[in-house]
């Protein structure tokens, strides 16, 4: 499921871009720092969820001058001119692009290694391809990461010291469905809302 409306998608990738490049190469913020700022900012989030009052209600260099004063760092102004043949203004570009066609979050991509920053090393020689042959790329990323790292239920019932008899006592969830939940065997995304919530109020925790 895309992350809001097509109608607005340009807007948003447009201003990424030009986020982007006025952040690094006009403000001079290194792309890693930027990217942390971003997310600490709470800009990525209003972003991810498809807020028009920043996906389109402000140009990107608005967006990069407001990333830094949310974070603490306040500057005059942005003179410079917008390249948008730079890694930086493609990398938010098409990383906008990903986030709108994947449904994942600035957050969650970030989480898994597709920050703007990582996405920027990526420009030569991917940017002279078709958008298509990113996304094809950062399915790959985000599919072999899923696979790798440990179900949300394992994780977060081994951060809680609970076992999976413990989890199915207080849930009422079966232990087989919890064990291949964790397995990976049965997808979550088609579990029941009340199975989820159940087992998120066993583990104590709210998901976003």
């Amino acid at each position: 499921m895309n992350a809001y409306n097509k109608i607005y998608l340009d807007d948003a990738m447009q201003a990424a871009g030009a986020m982007m490049d006025c952040a690094v190469n006009t403000l001079g913020c290194p792309a890693e720092e930027f990217c942390a700022r971003f997310l600490a900012s709470g800009i990525a989030d209003c972003f991810s969820r498809g807020d028009v009052s920043w996906i389109a209600g402000k140009s990107g260099v608005e967006l990069a001058l407001e990333v830094m004063r949310c974070t603490g760092c306040h500057v005059a102004g942005c003179g410079g001119a917008i390249s948008i043949s730079s890694p930086e203004y493609w990398a938010g570009w098409t990383l906008a692009y990903y986030q709108w066609q994947s449904g994942l979050s600035f957050r969650q991509l970030s989480r898994i290694g597709l920050d703007m920053s990582s996405v920027a090393a990526m420009f030569n020689p991917m940017h002279e391809a078709d958008l298509s042959v990113f996304c094809e790329r950062a399915d790959e990323i985000v599919k072999a990461r899923m696979q790798s790292s440990p179900h949300w239920i394992k994780r977060l019932r081994k951060l809680g010291g609970i076992t999976q008899e413990e989890l199915s006592e207080t849930t009422g969830v079966p232990i087989r469905l919890i064990r291949a939940y964790e397995q990976k065997a049965i997808d979550t995304s088609n579990a029941g809302n009340s199975t989820i919530r159940n087992i998120q109020r066993g583990l104590q925790v709210r998901l976003f």
